[in-house]
């Protein structure tokens, strides 16, 4: 009994300690300025919330997966990105949209650059995925399905030079 309280114990110290070790910091996300008019004009705001957070989770993790140190900031930019269901804003000034039955093609382009504790570039990412059929879509998607994808697919190239420059 006393060992398995030792046990938990010491794998909840070993948890604690691995949380609250830092990893790098993700600045800001930033759109370019042509993404930026789309989501004012277009897609709406919220949409450019949305899709920087999972942006800045998804570096994040990825980051932490390799080891990434305090002192490493990384600079995202949004270049574009298409959904591939209407967002909110397009439904609400387009009624003629379907929620479920209208779907198109998306994805999204970004580019980062990862700064070293001196503010230094040590390398630049740059990732562009979009579908380019609509057979290439599953018929699950989600208003931002290939843009999450891209997203994810740039998060793993960030992480993976992060590691080719620490060597």
């Amino acid at each position: 009994m006393r060992l398995t309280i030792a046990f938990a114990s010491l794998a909840a110290l070993a948890f604690a300690s691995a949380a609250s070790a830092q990893t790098a910091t993700i600045s800001p996300i930033s759109f370019s300025p042509e993404f930026q008019e789309e989501l004012t004009d277009n897609y709406g705001e919220r949409e450019g919330e949305y899709l920087g957070e999972y942006a800045q989770r998804m570096v994040s993790e990825a980051l932490a997966r390799r080891g990434a140190s305090a002192g490493v900031t990384v600079d995202i930019s949004i270049i574009d990105a298409q959904p591939n269901r209407p967002t909110f804003e397009q439904l609400s000034n387009r009624p003629g949209l379907d929620p479920i039955r209208s779907i198109s093609v998306g994805g999204a382009e970004l580019h980062g650059v990862i700064r070293g504790a001196d503010g230094a570039v040590i390398t630049e990412v740059s990732h562009e995925r979009y579908n380019h059929s609509l057979s290439d879509l599953t018929g699950a998607e989600s208003t931002w399905s290939e843009a999450r994808r891209a997203i994810r697919q740039f998060a793993n190239k960030v992480g993976d030079a992060y590691v080719a420059s620490a060597r």
